[in-house]
């Protein structure tokens, strides 16, 4: 919602959290194609939320000049507790539990792919392949003032490159030390993204699958975990992961298939992962593989283990959700002390350990929501039970609608 300047500066700066509410069924009752509440969420149009704002938050947008955005969290109108759907406050919590009970911090990094349109044609801008400059070339404009907004904006954009289809592009934002900054950050990339787009008379694709030829658009997001007190990485020493890194990455992998039902929370999003879509297809981990699940990634000028990296997220995704699935799992891990299992590539002992081959990642939406649902930690202990029921709900309306869609369907979709 828009509020006029001269409203705000006849109040204080308290009553910014009083200007706006809207029905709580808005926030986790609605499907993602139509103004339409979902049976079976467990939410009605009668209660109502208002937004308690960040105002650290607030940027002046560079592509609608008279206009500053503000990030906020959902409050109950009345009580002004919380509301249970409010994404960012349940990340903002997952963050303090963890450096207050735990002294456990994390660190967030991301990276966002997505193809230029003509918005004319519906036809990428190129067809360009992996490794290619034309894209970099021919959109030098583009790049640029995508830059140059962002950095108005304090974005930290760290790298944008030629990605492996045509006119795709990948923004890289740097390590965060506040995951819901990071969060934000993703959320405000994207608007500016699909401002600069329009700008140029081009539309941002961010759909998972849109060529079943092509990797797809994700969103990767590389993790790592520091003392909360000193700020030392916990993650690794040198060319070796720490007790608690380890404990870490398998907390992550016990909790995988269920944590996609948040971060692959689409049908289309499900046609990006398997074998040989670099994404990774089974449950696992290995050391600079680009091809497995979690991926345990050095550091370009120490050459030591530095991070992971996690591919299975998208844009279709709401980001506080996912990466607090993430946080929250491995996190779970760490209070637990649980051993890491065998990298991938130690083929033997992996069959040794686990008495067979490594467990498949979802191939299905269903087959993602119904591991969510059944896995208390993150369906209970993370969203809470009312978050859960409205999520499954909504989700599992789309995947409906969604399951007799071809993937032109879904860019033709996409693109309107």
């Amino acid at each position: 919602k828009s509020v006029p300047v001269n409203q705000l500066l006849k109040k204080d700066v308290e009553s910014l959290n009083f200007q706006c509410s809207i029905a709580e069924i808005c926030h986790g009752g609605l499907v993602s194609y139509a103004d339409s509440p979902v049976e079976g969420t467990g939410m009605s149009a009668h209660k109502v939320v208002s937004v308690q704002v960040d105002p650290g938050t607030l940027r002046i947008l560079p592509y609608a000049k008279k206009t500053a955005m503000v990030m906020g969290n959902l409050r109950d109108q009345f009580t002004g507790k919380v509301s249970p759907y409010c994404a960012r406050s349940i990340l903002n919590n997952l963050i303090h539990e963890a450096a207050e009970k735990h002294n456990i911090a994390f660190n967030v990094g991301a990276e966002i792919e997505f193809c230029l349109i003509h918005a004319s044609t519906g036809q990428p801008v190129d067809n360009s392949l992996f490794g290619n400059t034309t894209t970099l070339n021919e959109q030098e404009g583009f790049i640029s003032v995508l830059y140059e907004q962002c950095q108005q904006q304090f974005l930290p954009v760290e790298l944008i490159h030629a990605e492996s289809a045509g006119g795709q592009l990948e923004v890289v934002l740097e390590y965060s030390q506040n995951p819901v900054d990071m969060c934000d950050y993703i959320v405000l990339t994207k608007e500016t993204i699909l401002a600069v787009s329009h700008q140029f008379g081009f539309k941002a694709l961010f759909l998972p699958k849109f060529d079943m030829q092509k990797a797809g658009n994700g969103l990767h997001v590389h993790l790592s975990i520091r003392d909360a007190t000193t700020g030392n990485s916990l993650f690794c020493e040198g060319t070796s992961l720490t007790a608690k890194g380890s404990a870490f990455v398998e907390g992550i992998l016990q909790h995988l298939p269920a944590i996609t039902g948040l971060s692959l929370p689409t049908v289309n999003s499900h046609r990006r992962i398997g074998k040989g879509c670099w994404t990774g297809s089974v449950v696992g981990w290995a050391v600079e593989d680009k091809e497995v699940a979690i991926r345990v990634c050095s550091n370009l000028r120490t050459k030591q283990l530095d991070h992971m990296e996690c591919k299975l997220l998208d844009s279709t995704a709401n980001p506080y959700l996912a990466v607090g699935a993430m946080l929250n799992s491995g996190l779970s891990g760490i209070i637990q002390e649980v051993a890491l299992r065998p990298s991938l590539h130690q083929e033997s002992s992996l069959v040794a350990h686990l008495g067979g081959p490594p467990a498949p990642l979802p191939s299905t939406l269903n087959e993602a929501l119904d591991a969510l649902e059944a896995d208390s930690l993150l369906s209970k202990f993370f969203l809470g039970d009312k978050l859960s029921r409205a999520y499954l709900a909504v989700r599992r309306h789309e995947m409906e609608r969604s399951s007799t869609m071809t993937v032109e369907d879904e860019v033709k979709e996409a693109l309107l």
